[in-house]
């Protein structure tokens, strides 16, 4: 009778710490350099949880044990050291990050491309609207041309002191104004007072083309409006074939990771442009795709450190999170009593 406990306890121990140090080595996996052996990691991997299991037999046998053991009460504090360090700090959030991982990737990428292609289409949009789009400092740059001009063209008509019409001298007041605000060089037509209109034409002429000229480094460029485009058609057929590999189960990792190129390619754009976005305000798009060295969601649902120890515990995930918490601890801690069982001592 002992001996099938101890084969049926250890078959139901194999499977599932098969399952737990698949989970860890998936998480593993995801998180290490590129280049790591996946025999190394499987390696790691089930020495880690073969340790943590050596954990709670120590626990076990020190707590429910009759017979005499030596040094009961360090082999206890050392059981629960090797526990939290190999199962609770390693393979439980890892076990439950390739749970979370596996059941929301495919979403998590199709409101990743979602958000990004929305943002990305206002750069094509304000860039190639008849009224161009401008950064705060080409705003004020322009407000201050344009209240100049509105002077110029009220001397002209002699509707501003002193109230008489042609070239007078408080135009060249207004045009100098202008120059130093474009850094320009916009010259008053030497014909002093005439009141030929060809003249303010020409005032305006020049002003547009000075203006112009100054907003070229506040305005989004053609450039970014031509990658913005681009990359809105490749993030769109990625997410048709992403929508399909979700319905059929079939979503890997080559196409997660291709996903995520293309993703990190929008962010930069986004990035570049960013003073012309409007982000939403009641999320967090704005730190997301304008910081420093920053990370997509794809990419950062790749890393159990972000998923597990930042996110969640801060508390940005909803509580259905605890579900995948609660399914890692239940699978290890059958594995854990069931290696405990099959390795009890039978007392006589």
């Amino acid at each position: 009778m002992n001996k099938f406990r101890v084969i049926g306890c250890g078959v139901a121990f194999i499977i599932l710490a098969g399952i737990s140090c698949w989970a860890t080595e998936q998480s593993l996996h995801l998180l290490l350099p590129a280049g790591w052996p996946e025999v190394l990691v499987w390696g790691i991997t089930i020495a880690f949880f073969v340790v943590a299991s050596i954990g709670t037999k120590l626990i076990a046998d020190s707590l429910f044990s009759s017979d005499f053991i030596e040094n009961r009460k360090g082999k206890l504090w050392g059981g629960i050291a090797l526990v939290v360090f190999f199962w609770l700090i390693m393979s439980m959030p890892t076990n439950t990050h390739t749970f979370f991982y596996n059941d929301k990737i495919g979403s998590t990428i199709s409101q990743d491309i979602e958000t990004t292609n929305k943002y990305l289409q206002q750069i094509v949009d304000k860039g190639t609207s008849s009224v161009p789009a401008l950064d705060e400092e080409g705003k004020t740059m322009k407000d201050a041309v344009e209240e100049q001009r509105r002077h110029i063209v009220a001397q002209f008509n002699g509707d501003e002191a002193p109230f008489k019409r042609g070239n007078g001298q408080k135009i060249g007041e207004h045009l100098e104004i202008i120059n130093k605000t474009l850094n320009s060089n916009i010259q008053q037509d030497s014909r002093y007072n005439s009141p030929d209109p060809k003249i303010l034409n020409g005032y305006q002429v020049e002003i547009n083309k000075a203006l112009s000229h100054a907003l070229r480094t506040h305005t989004i460029t053609e450039q970014s409006v031509q990658s913005a485009r681009k990359q809105i058609k490749r993030l769109s057929a990625l997410n048709d074939s992403i929508q399909d590999h979700i319905a059929s189960a079939s979503l890997n990792e080559d196409e997660i990771r291709q996903c995520e190129k293309e993703l990190r390619d929008g962010y930069n754009i986004i990035a570049t442009n960013k003073k012309f976005i409007q982000f939403d305000k009641d999320s967090d798009d704005e730190e997301v795709y304008t910081k420093e060295n920053g990370e997509t969601r794809t990419k950062r649902m790749a890393s159990v450190i972000d998923v597990f120890f930042v996110d969640f515990l801060s508390g940005k995930y909803p509580g259905s999170f605890w579900y995948y918490v609660i399914l890692s601890i239940l699978v290890d801690i059958a594995a854990f009593i069931f290696f405990d069982i099959a390795f009890m001592k039978k007392n006589d």
